[in-house]
């Protein structure tokens, strides 16, 4: 007899990223191959999912504003991922950039992907999880994030991922 797994106890585990960084850039080639105009997009959408998911079960704070929102996103990448980032706000341009030097998503450089990281899903999914956290909220100083672009990832030859979003 096997024992079923369900979905809020595979939140409190510790699970491989092997497979979904494989599965990831297999998915990329693939898309790639068959010409998808929006493999980005794509990506950003399976994260958006993920934070979904992620957040029928679990909620790690109950507004993210701009004076927490730097330890809740280290708290998000630290829970879902396992990764230590190093977060800067920028007020005057109203952007977040999280440096993940050993990104789960992009470990290793892979020259046939072009400029896809694997990591465009971690862009999605913050954003929808700080977006499902404040819709929760009727704080006024509630901030919505926007993804932006992967300007250095492993996957291209950096030395780390950097994830770039807009806040609002």
């Amino acid at each position: 007899m096997t024992s079923r797994v369900d979905r809020s106890q595979l939140v409190l585990s510790e699970a491989t990223m092997n497979q979904s960084r494989n599965m990831i850039y297999h998915l990329i080639r693939f898309m790639k191959k068959n010409n998808v105009a929006d493999v980005k997009q794509r990506l950003r959408e399976m994260g958006k999912n993920l934070a979904r998911t992620f957040y029928k079960y679990w909620k790690p704070i109950d507004i993210v504003n701009l004076s927490n929102v730097k330890d809740v996103i280290a708290t998000i990448y630290k829970k879902v991922l396992n990764s230590t980032v190093t977060i800067e706000l920028d007020e005057m341009k109203q952007i977040i950039r999280i440096k993940d030097p050993k990104c789960a998503l992009c470990k290793y450089h892979y020259e046939d992907v072009g400029n896809f990281a694997g990591c465009e899903i971690l862009l999605g999914m913050v954003s929808e999880f700080i977006l499902l956290i404040n819709n929760d909220s009727q704080d006024q100083l509630k901030i919505t994030l926007n993804p932006l672009e992967i300007p250095e990832s492993l996957s291209y030859g950096d030395k780390a991922c950097i994830q770039v979003l807009k806040y609002i």
